[in-house]
């Protein structure tokens, strides 16, 4: 069984449940190359409110230097999804 020794777990709050869904359904579809990580994808809602909706993304990696680089990449994707979400709903 592999050990995965580091891991980091991100939370992106989300206005509606929906926009949550858009955003976990186009991110999880990638998944990582080799065995060397592990991601895993969930949605809840805030502490502060029913309304808000959290995606929480955890990253478990053998080596620090494939999280950093899975944390990161991530992001970017992350980063082009909401700006496609923000432009879809101006229309």
């Amino acid at each position: 069984m592999t050990s995965y020794p580091y891991t980091c777990d991100l939370e992106i709050s989300f206005p509606t449940a929906s926009q949550a869904d858009i955003v976990k359904r186009a991110l999880e579809v990638d998944r990582e190359i080799g065995n060397g990580v592990v991601k895993t994808f969930s949605l809840g809602t805030g502490a502060n409110t029913t309304e808000e909706v959290l995606l929480t993304v955890h990253f478990e990696a053998t080596e620090a230097r494939l999280l950093r680089v899975v944390v990161s990449t991530f992001c970017d994707y992350l980063k082009v999804s909401l700006k496609c979400l923000q432009e879809f709903e101006e229309r």
